[in-house]
């Protein structure tokens, strides 16, 4: 086998694109050819302990580089990184034209960080991860032309309801969404409204109290959807359309109306509901209509 120093350099900053950052910046100590080769890197890839800064690193990194572009960058950062720095880094990345951007925060007392406002102008972003940070605001101009997949991970909304719309209707072609809903969000009701949608995860929400409360989805995204996942025992459907292209469906939601939900689901071949009123399920008249079950979970609680 020839040996690794043999490749040429477009290959060895491929391979060094599947590294973390830390690993990738470690490799200029093994000689004089590998000395830059790393600053050729179109991928920050770095994360820190709750309690530690970081800064000085990603900073360095920043300014080092020569990638033409910086494709992706995922930060997963503690507590102690300040708003100032978060901004700066991702309006650098903005510049850059990065096309996947991840922002996971490790926040003490679920404080969430800033959202940086150049997010809302990067045309060019497919892939957007957001965890634990706050959106006071959202432009009107914002349009998200190319971005498919978005992560809105204990987001908070913190004008409500119409800011959760303007975003989602930024995002012309969106294809997976994946919510979390904030313990303490400023969002009643949660609508999604994307007819390009194809896959929609809403997730349990990280609530410790156990009750339940009045907040609800409008899910209206009937053209294109064919996965839908809904593990959130504490909401309940405002409203649901029916999904002629809906494949795998696994629903566990406070729901007293199960017609309402059966109705919109005949299309599905693989189907889990978990519900307040399951039971009531085998007795609905949409059963009959069920004609693409191949395999059906249920469960009442």
């Amino acid at each position: 086998m020839s040996s690794i120093c043999e490749l040429s350099d477009d290959l060895l900053v491929k391979i060094l694109s599947l590294l973390k950052t830390k690993d990738a910046v470690a490799t200029s100590f093994l000689s004089k050819r590998w000395v830059s080769l790393w600053k050729m890197v179109p991928r920050l890839d770095y994360g820190t302990p709750l309690y530690a800064r970081g800064s000085d690193f990603v900073n360095k990194f920043l300014l080092l580089s020569k990638a033409p572009v910086l494709e992706t960058m995922h930060l997963r950062l503690g507590d102690v990184c300040e708003p100032e720095e978060h901004e700066r880094w991702v309006d650098i990345a903005v510049a850059r034209h990065v096309r996947v951007l991840e922002l996971i925060h490790y926040r003490c007392q679920f404080k969430p960080m800033p959202c940086p406002e150049s997010l809302f102008t990067c045309k060019g972003l497919v892939t957007l991860r957001l965890q634990q940070v706050m959106i006071w605001d959202i432009p009107s101009t914002i349009f998200l032309q190319s971005l498919k997949n978005l992560s809105l991970l204990c987001v908070e909304f913190l004008s409500g309801d119409e800011h959760v719309n303007r975003l989602l209707s930024a995002c012309p072609v969106l294809e997976t969404l994946i919510v979390q809903r904030w313990l303490m969000d400023c969002v009643t009701t949660f609508t999604i409204a994307i007819p390009s949608l194809q896959s929609l995860h809403i997730m349990q929400r990280p609530d410790f109290h156990g009750t339940t409360d009045g907040r609800e989805y409008v899910v209206s995204t009937p053209s294109s959807l064919k996965t839908l996942k809904v593990l959130d025992k504490f909401s309940r459907f405002r409203s649901l359309v029916k999904m002629p292209k809906l494949v795998n469906a696994e629903i566990k939601i406070r729901q007293e109306d199960s017609n309402k939900i059966m109705g919109c689901l005949t299309s599905s071949k693989y189907l889990s509901l978990c519900l307040t009123s399951a039971g009531a399920v085998l007795m609905a008249k949409s059963c009959e209509f069920l004609c693409q079950l191949e395999y059906l979970e249920l469960y009442m609680y």
